[in-house]
């Protein structure tokens, strides 16, 4: 099943190439950003080590 939201968690395939901000390092005052392929999966962040991380293509995250 295609994810119909902007955000991406864990688990879920990239269907877009591009780098993505963790979300939960956000809302922690912290910026990580990764890079995912298309078809690839979404990883753990190894920052926060959160299990089920939320992800936003960095593009579209404001004061980015």
């Amino acid at each position: 099943m295609t994810n119909s939201s902007d955000t991406f968690k864990t688990g879920e395939k990239a269907v877009v190439p591009d780098d993505y901000i963790c979300l939960d390092c956000l809302q922690s005052g912290r910026s990580t950003t990764i890079h995912v392929e298309a078809g690839a999966i979404f990883p753990h962040c190894e920052t926060c080590e959160t299990r089920d991380a939320t992800y936003r293509m960095a593009s579209t995250v404001v004061g980015n």
